[in-house]
């Protein structure tokens, strides 16, 4: 079998047999994918999602014989890097007070040369900005749908909820961002 036309699944099947090059074709496929969740996830911190992303496929190595082969491996890993953000929301509100002082965003310093550069800019901290407002399970439901475009099911086996709850989850974070972003929305 060809490693790099391998499906993920049966990537994974090798690996549970020791395979170092399905291994390493799994983290090629999917390190920058999930290194970009844990970036959103967790505060925008290039540094910590690194971190994580290593984390996490030290996890996955390690619970490579766990692997349910009646799941897609995307949802297996997306959920196992899904429990590591809550562990770290936990470990978060701990220290909460703290956080709150370093999370404190200065205005832009930065004069960009194009006016449609800088709009985007604008934009985008503002939608981080609002992100921020959300839950954890509301963020994440925007991550995986939007960001990672998978879809309600699979947010649904990963999140081991139910798909009416990612729904709801969905419909509360698009109103509230649709209500907080409106500003941006021109119709001319």
């Amino acid at each position: 079998m060809e490693i790099d036309s391998a499906s993920d699944e049966e990537l994974m099947r090798l690996v549970t047999r020791d395979d170092i090059r399905a291994f390493e074709e799994l983290y090629t496929r999917y390190a920058r994918r999930l290194q970009g969740f844990f970036f959103r996830m967790l505060g925008y911190d290039t540094a910590k999602a690194e971190d994580f992303t290593q984390e996490l496929f030290l996890k996955v190595y390690e619970q490579r014989l766990h692997f349910e082969h009646s799941r897609t491996f995307s949802s297996w890993v997306f959920a196992m890097a899904y429990n590591l953000c809550k562990n770290e929301y936990r470990h978060k509100e701990v220290v909460e007070a703290h956080e709150a002082e370093l999370n404190a965003s200065p205005a832009p310093s930065v004069e960009p040369e194009y006016e449609l550069y800088h709009d985007r800019l604008v934009f985008d901290m503002k939608l981080k900005e609002n992100l921020r407002k959300l839950t954890s399970e509301q963020i994440v439901v925007f991550a995986l749908r939007y960001e990672e475009e998978l879809s309600i099911p699979e947010i649904a086996r990963i999140l081991s909820c139910p798909e009416g709850t990612v729904k709801s989850r969905l419909h509360y974070v698009l109103k509230f961002l649709s209500q907080a972003m409106a500003v941006y929305n021109l119709k001319n």
